[in-house]
Parts: C-alpha cells; structure tokens; sequence
C-alpha cells in the first residue's frame, strides 16, 4: 500500500507543479503588462489656440479600424481629419501628405466640402476623409502580448515649417465607441504634432540643406486581451508538455510506446509554433512565443533522453529502480520547465 500511495503523490505532485505553472506564467506576466508604462503620450494641445498666420490648427476623428497585417506591418483605417487657418492665401488641404502610406494607391482622400468653409472667427475650415491601408513599425518581441502602435503621420508636401506650422486643435483627437479590432483591445488614441529634419534637400537647388517640416503623428496604441490570449496560447503549450510528461508513467520495458509518445509531442509542438506564428513576418530575431516552444522542446528531447536511460535500467534486471527514477525525472523535468517558462516571460515583459 506505501509504494503505490508514493506514485500518487508523485502524480499529484506533478499535476500540481504544472497547474501551478500555468497560473504563474498568466500572473507574471499579467503583473509586467499591467505595471509597464504606455510608450503613448499626447502632446500639448492647443486648447483655446486661435489659428495665427501661417499655422494651422487640426485634429482628427477615427472612424473605423478594419483590420491589422503583422505580416506587412500594416492596418486598414478609415479616418477624419480637420484643418483651420487664417491665412486665405495658404491652401494646406491641397499639399498635406500622408507620409507612411502602405499601398498609396489603395489610399483614398475625400474631401468632405468643395471649398474653404469660413468660420465665425474669420478662419477658413477645410476636412479630408482618408480611408485605406497604412504602413507603421510593429515590435514583436513580446508577442503575443505586448502593445503594438498603429500611426498615421501627415505632413506638408510643399511649406517648410518656417512657412506652415502644426498646432492641435481643442479636443484634437477622438475615436468612434463602436470601433473594435478583432483580436485586440483599443487604448486611447492620441495625437502629436513635432518638426521633422531631414538630412537632404531633396536635390532642389533653392531649398537648404537640413529641410524642417511639421508634421501630425496620430497613435492608436492596441493590445492583445491578456486572459483571452494566456488561454489560447499558454495552456495548449502546456498540454502538449503535460502529455509529454506522460512517459515517464509507461512502463520501463515499453520503450517503443514512450519513444512514440514523445515523437508525437514533438510534432504537435512544431505544427502548433507553425501555426501561432505562421502570421508573423520573417524577423532576424526571437520573439517570446519562440523562446517558449524552444523550451518546450528542450522538455520534450530531456524526457526522451531520460526515458532511455531507464529503459536501459529495467532491461538490466533493476525495473523498481527504473520506476522510481521515472518518477523523480518527472518532477524534477515539470520545475525546471515551469521556472524556465516563468524566466522566460519575467524577462521578455518586464
């Protein structure tokens, strides 16, 4: 009765370790996503601002966010964007520039009246409705968590920014209640206006060189859903590893059932990584999900090592022995791929 209370401990045991595992991986790094700052900031609005010459007071409203490439580093957007200025000579509607296009064909820009609407204040009002596909930098190396930043930068084609200046209207920025991503939680969106240098003139023999132009960043920061996302990705990973772990409860003298079972925990693992990153683009380096299935692995290929070398032990004579090591392998394997994970994720989230 004491030897086979001792096997169900130890299974129990390890059941625990990985259920523990689990929930110390989610609140990790649940715990870095919530305590880490958002790289999104507003710049100072020009709230109660009265257009000067030369300037040129916009904001912008976001109408709709169809979707998001992680494969092209791209997203399709519908957006409003309002202008006003005093100067009736300028005519920033007809040279402001979308600057990070992803297909420029595919973009469209509508304008909302024919002309210059005048305004009680004397300024000239002018709106443009741009929809279509634009192209921003997405930082993957904490996929799948971490925040990614969609933007949209406009910017005058023609006027340096001596000539025409940036300034953000009161209540410059606002977005749609209704919009929603499929697979991602929307942060407030936030808009900034900054002087850009650029180290050419660009071959034009009358511009200077180090021309500065003004230009409008608006910033809609979007996150996975973290629970959503820890279920669907953490816990199959988990799964495979737990069944993984199943070999060392087959007996000693069945190699060819553990070696078979380890073969199919390992394949799993390479069609699901194929899969959970199929949609990611060819980097040059390693993103998060990545080092987790390499640990995985490492699991897997350890417990067929191990399960081997008991093997070999039961086949000389000592099978109780080969049990027992069986079953302290599986424990000991389970914590340091538990802690290895929780590593892993501490150091990619922090």
């Amino acid at each position: 009765m004491g030897p086979t209370v001792a096997l169900h401990a130890r299974r129990l045991i390890a059941v625990g370790i990985l259920f523990i595992g689990f929930t110390t991986c989610v609140a990790v790094a649940d715990a870095v996503a919530v305590s880490s700052p958002t790289r999104a900031a507003v710049a100072t609005s020009g709230d109660g601002v009265e257009p000067k010459a030369d300037e040129v007071v916009v904001g912008a409203y976001i109408e709709n966010i169809q979707t998001l490439d992680l494969a092209t580093n791209s997203f399709m957007a519908d957006i409003y964007v309002w202008m006003r200025w005093m100067n009736p000579e300028l005519a920033p509607y007809e040279s402001i520039e979308v600057m990070n296009p992803y297909e420029r064909w595919a973009l469209t820009a509508v304008p909302l009246t024919a002309k210059p609407v005048p305004q009680p204040d004397g300024s000239l009002y002018f709106a443009i409705r741009y929809q279509g596909a634009f192209n921003t930098n997405f930082d993957l190396a904490q996929f799948p968590f971490g925040e990614q930043t969609l933007r949209i930068q406009l910017e005058d084609q023609r006027l340096e920014a001596d000539q025409l200046t940036y300034v953000l209207d009161s209540n410059a920025i606002a977005i749609d209640p209704q919009v929603t991503v499929p697979g991602y939680d929307i942060d407030e969106p936030t808009i900034a206006v900054e002087d850009i240098r650029y180290s050419s003139n660009f071959g034009n023999l009358n511009s200077r060189e180090n021309d500065v132009y003004s230009r409008v960043t608006i910033t809609i920061p979007v996150t996975h859903p973290f629970l959503a996302t820890s279920v669907k990705v953490l816990l199959p990973l988990i799964l495979v590893v737990a069944t993984a772990s199943l070999i060392f409860h087959v007996p000693p003298g069945l190699i060819e059932a553990r070696i078979g079972l380890g073969i199919t925990a390992l394949l799993t693992l390479v069609a699901m990584q194929w899969s959970a990153l199929s949609n990611l683009p060819d980097g040059g380096y390693l993103v998060m999900l990545d080092v987790l299935y390499i640990a995985s692995f490492m699991f897997v290929l350890t417990t067929l090592i191990q399960t081997l070398a008991t093997s070999w032990k039961a086949r000389e004579g000592d099978e109780a022995g080969a049990i027992r090591l069986d079953e302290r392998m599986m424990v000991i394997d389970l914590a340091v791929f538990v802690a290895v994970s929780a590593i892993i994720m501490w150091s990619f989230l922090r």
